[in-house]
C-alpha cells in the first residue's frame, strides 16, 4: 500500500523501483533541510546580552538605561488616555545604597523623563531601578505624579520580578 503523500507525487505507471528511488530522494532532501535547521537551533544558546544606554547623572553616577517606553493607559481593555505615560527601566549606579541615596538617584533619573512627559501633557511616569542587568529579584519601583501646581512627587515601593523570590 502506498502512503497518500507519495500517491500525490507519483505519476500513473511508476514502478516500485522508481517509488523506492523517490523515497530515497525524499529522505535525502529531508536530511539536507534538517541539517541547516539543526545548526540554527544549536546556534540559539544563552549568550544573549542585554542592551543598554549609559547615562551620566549630574551627581556623577552612571546608570544604564535598559528601556524607555510610551505606556498606554489601558486597564482591563478599557482605554484611558489620561493614564498614558512614559516608563523608564534602568540599572542603578548604587544598588547597595540606602533608601535615601536610591531615592535621590531616582529624582535625578526622573529628569530624563520629566521634560518629555510635560511636553506630551502626561500627569504620571514610572521608573524601575534594577540592581543588575539581569531582570530578576527585587528592585525599586517609582511612581511619579504631577500635582495641579505643576510640581512632581513620587512614591517608592519594593517590587520583585518573580513571585518565588
Amino acid at each position: 500500500m502506498i502512503p497518500p503523500f507519495f500517491a500525490l507525487i507519483l505519476i500513473e505507471g511508476t514502478s516500485i523501483l522508481e517509488l523506492s528511488g523517490s523515497r530515497v530522494f525524499m529522505m535525502k532532501c529531508g536530511a539536507i533541510l534538517l541539517f541547516p535547521g539543526l545548526i540554527l537551533l544549536a546556534g540559539c544558546d544563552d549568550h544573549f546580552h542585554a542592551l543598554w544606554h549609559g547615562e551620566k547623572l549630574p551627581s556623577g553616577g552612571m546608570i544604564k538605561v535598559v528601556s524607555f517606553n510610551l505606556v498606554w493607559g489601558i486597564e482591563h481593555d478599557d482605554r484611558d488616555v489620561s493614564k498614558d505615560s512614559f516608563a523608564i527601566e534602568y540599572v542603578t549606579a548604587n544598588p547597595r545604597g540606602d533608601v535615601q541615596q536610591r531615592e535621590a538617584e531616582a529624582a535625578e533619573v526622573f529628569e530624563l523623563v520629566r521634560p518629555v512627559s510635560e511636553l506630551w501633557g502626561f500627569r504620571t511616569a514610572s521608573m524601575s531601578a534594577f540592581p543588575t542587568l539581569a531582570r530578576k529579584g527585587r528592585y525599586d519601583l517609582y511612581w511619579f505624579e504631577r500635582q495641579p501646581d505643576g510640581q512632581w512627587s513620587f512614591k517608592r515601593s519594593d517590587a520583585k520580578v518573580f513571585a518565588n523570590d
